[in-house]
């Protein structure tokens, strides 16, 4: 087996390009064994790295129960940047699997409420592709419900395999704004307009969160008005990671590492941490 200290080589197999600024990658690990062995979870990340600029912590968006492994990646600095240049074919460096993904026991009997905002539906969409590849043995209480918000209609990723999903899930797209020129039939307005009209049963929901930390803040705040228990409310959190075994101390988030205790946590976690600046 590997070290997660030590990258391993994978070829890009195939690129999806998701929107102007935004690509899923599909990799394939060139060491059988390695890639025999590689498993992970919805929630989890791998370390990148492109030789000579550097490595960035990407969260899986595939499900592991999928045939090709997936990150999807949006450009915002170097080590992104020397990523999007890559073709079909081109090697880059794997470490991981990293991390504590979602917590897919909080699915069973339960009624799930995925919410997701920009980026933050790629580790979304492993957590959704394992439900469509697993939904009877999950034992809902109702259809999960999933809200997905972007800026604007051409910044929704995945945009093509939402229909697919509709007989699994109810959902609901909504942007920022539209292009009054442009065709879209969705909810203009903030995640949290969605949620406040949601018909939900607080005794029943497990939400589960990623996007913008403000984003995540202002969701809780009104999941908590809807008397949903602190409990059940589990959120992915983002920071600066180098090692992805808690040994470098980037990405410390009060008393906790992203990398190794998160990037998914209880809100009760992390509850006293959320908007305190530069922590």
């Amino acid at each position: 087996m590997a070290s997660k200290l030590i990258p391993v080589v994978a070829e890009i197999k195939w690129i999806k390009k998701e929107s102007r600024d935004t690509a899923t990658y599909a990799l394939k690990i060139l060491d059988k064994d390695v890639n025999r062995d590689f498993k992970y979870e919805p929630g989890q990340f791998s370390m990148l790295s492109v030789v000579g600029i550097g490595e960035v912590p990407i969260s899986f968006s595939s499900a592991p129960t999928d045939r090709d492994i997936t990150h999807t990646i949006r450009i915002a600095g170097d080590v992104t940047t020397a990523l999007s240049k890559l073709k079909v074919g081109d090697l880059i460096g794997v470490r991981g699997p990293f991390g504590r993904g979602w917590p897919l026991s909080e699915l069973y009997d339960r009624e799930p409420l995925i919410i997701a905002g920009g980026i933050g539906i790629a580790p979304m969409r492993s957590m959704i592709r394992e439900i469509v590849n697993n939904y009877d043995k999950y034992f809902f209480r109702r259809t999960p419900v999933v809200v997905y918000g972007a800026r604007t209609p051409k910044d929704i990723l995945f945009r093509n395999e939402f229909p697919r999903y509709r007989g699994f899930f109810e959902l609901i797209l909504t942007v920022d704004s539209a292009d009054p020129e442009e065709y879209w039939k969705g909810e203009i307005g903030f995640v949290t307009n969605v949620i406040k009209r949601l018909n939900i049963n607080p005794l029943h929901t497990t939400a589960f969160i990623c996007g913008p930390e403000i984003m995540m803040q202002s969701t809780i705040k009104e999941l908590l008005l809807k008397g949903v228990a602190r409990e059940k409310i589990f959120l992915s959190m983002e920071r600066n990671m180098n090692c992805g075994i808690g040994l470098c101390g980037h990405c410390l988030f009060g008393p906790k590492f992203i990398c190794k205790d998160g990037p998914v946590f209880r809100y009760i976690e992390v509850e006293e941490f959320l908007g305190i600046k530069e922590l």
